[in-house]
């Protein structure tokens, strides 16, 4: 049975699909506040009944904005630990549908509850997402019923798994693979599997992590010009669209690529590397990636590209957002008793970076959380397109947390230390930070000062090995996107 938001595409009513999921992009920032305002002031209510949420804010429930932010501590997983990793409901204001981890510090899971407000909210995200990202002006809505939608990222209990169930329920796609199959599958066996299921059925929309799709490209080039045929490839659908492509490859005198493939309208991309990889995805696949930002504890999307694809603009009902300034979440790290103040999004600066802060809407658990995410606000409007809200872009982590590909987790220090330790190479110190590698894919550079001599290569083998022990997200960008992304260079 159709979807009513699909009904109503069959049907072609564009105004009220487009007015449903992105009006948002018509708000003034007033109008965006008085959203934030009504939500907020409604979370704290349902949340002020709940144990949980008297535990956070006091048995006084705040009765505007600013009590709340006077009132309510700055919080971090700790906080929520002892109740959400046992995934206790009774200390709950709503009883949960849905449990989604992430990777937390040393590679530990961090869990968050969903309710089933929450839940589709995580789908309506998505799908103003999916919509944008075929769009090309204001109103263009060029999703349809039956599209096929390919998609490569992690599965449930993962968010993102869930917000792939949450979209099935509201519109009608031909997931690419099948929602029934996706889960006994490994995350390389879906990216196998998909593409070689996409030759037959075609690509409308394709989401995935940037360096996810960069990786397939490339192995996929590769392959191409080996000439290389499995069984999988000899449906007459896949041997016409191969033919195709080859004919354009050959035209062009170059080897083949994606685009060459499939004719794709909208390309969803996720992680903190969409930029290193925004104009060789273009160029791979033929079309400007569009780009978000979601996290597991929001839930959901927090913020998108337009159809300007320039830029992020946060949605304003999943999550009561706050900005850490640099200069005080600086301070706060060098002083852990300072309290950091807070901006709203109405103060943003362009030119200027801060540390998300968010509170669940729909009786979520999380209330004045660190994200840990730096945003830099890169302008107030955009005059042009007639969006009259200030954009961001995503600059990565604040504190000792590295992001190095978006599904990997969070790496931190110790992680880090232990995999030196465990290696058994001896040293006097080290430091590390995320780099571009000269290939152009984020990295790791281990710079070390040992204490005997050793070959670069022999000090990269044993912690990347220890690595991969020690962070599962690691591990997977390992396995997955066929690269060690481990440097060294050595002090001496």
């Amino acid at each position: 049975m159709a979807t009513e938001l699909s009904a109503l595409v069959s049907q072609g009513n564009f105004q009220e699909v487009w007015q449903h999921l992105c009006s948002f992009l018509d708000l003034t920032v007033p109008e965006f506040m008085t959203i934030q305002e009504r939500l907020l002031r409604e979370q704290l209510q349902i949340v002020g009944r709940s144990q949980l949420g008297r535990i956070i804010m006091g048995d006084q429930i705040p009765d505007s904005v600013a009590a709340f932010r006077r009132q309510v501590h700055l919080t971090n997983h700790a906080d929520y630990e002892p109740y959400l990793d046992e995934h206790n409901e009774d200390v709950l204001a709503e009883k949960p549908v849905a449990w989604a981890h992430t990777s937390g510090r040393s590679g530990a899971f961090k869990w968050a509850p969903y309710t089933a407000r929450a839940f589709k909210n995580i789908g309506v995200g998505m799908l103003s997402a999916t919509v944008l990202s075929n769009s090309h002006a204001r109103g263009d809505v060029r999703i349809r019923p039956g599209d096929a939608f390919v998609y490569n990222i992690p599965a449930r209990p993962y968010m993102s798994g869930h917000a792939l169930y949450s979209l099935a329920e509201l519109f009608d796609f031909n997931f690419v693979p099948s929602l029934d199959k996706t889960e006994s599958m490994s995350f390389e066996e879906r990216i196998a599997v998909s593409f070689k299921i996409a030759l037959r059925t075609g690509i409308d929309t394709v989401g995935s992590i940037s360096s996810v799709l960069m990786k397939v490209a490339e192995k996929f080039a590769q392959g191409a010009s080996q000439g290389g045929l499995t069984t999988d490839t000899l449906h007459p659908a896949a041997l016409g669209r191969l033919a195709g492509g080859f004919v354009r490859s050959k035209a062009q005198r170059r080897r083949m690529l994606p685009r060459d493939l499939w004719k794709i309208k909208g390309m969803l991309v996720g992680g903190t590397d969409a930029d290193i990889y925004r104009a060789r995805l273009q160029d791979y696949w033929g079309i400007t990636p569009h780009e978000q930002y979601a996290c597991t504890e929001a839930p959901g999307l927090m913020a998108t590209n337009a159809w300007t694809r320039h830029g992020l603009y946060f949605l304003p009902d999943t999550c009561f957002y706050e900005f850490i300034p640099e200069e005080e979440w600086v301070r706060s790290r060098g002083d852990p008793l300072y309290v950091p103040t807070t901006v709203l999004l109405d103060e943003l600066k362009p030119g200027c970076r801060y540390e998300m802060v968010i509170t669940n809407f729909f009786g979520g658990r999380f209330l004045r959380y660190r994200l840990h995410d730096l945003v830099a606000c890169i302008s107030l409007s955009d005059e042009k397109a007639g969006i009259r809200l200030p954009a961001v872009v995503v600059e990565g982590r604040a504190g000792d947390l590295i992001d190095l590909a978006g599904f990997t987790g969070l790496i931190d220090e110790s992680v880090i230390w232990h995999a030196i330790e465990d290696a058994g190479i001896p040293y006097e110190d080290w430091l590390v930070r995320k780099e571009v590698l000269d290939s152009g894919d984020p990295g790791l550079h281990l710079y070390i000062e040992l204490k005997e001599a050793a070959k670069d290569q022999q000090v990269i083998e044993r912690v990347n090995q220890q690595l991969m022990g020690q962070n599962p997200g690691y591990r997977d960008l390992v396995n997955m996107l066929g690269y060690t992304p481990l440097r060294v260079t050595q002090f001496r």
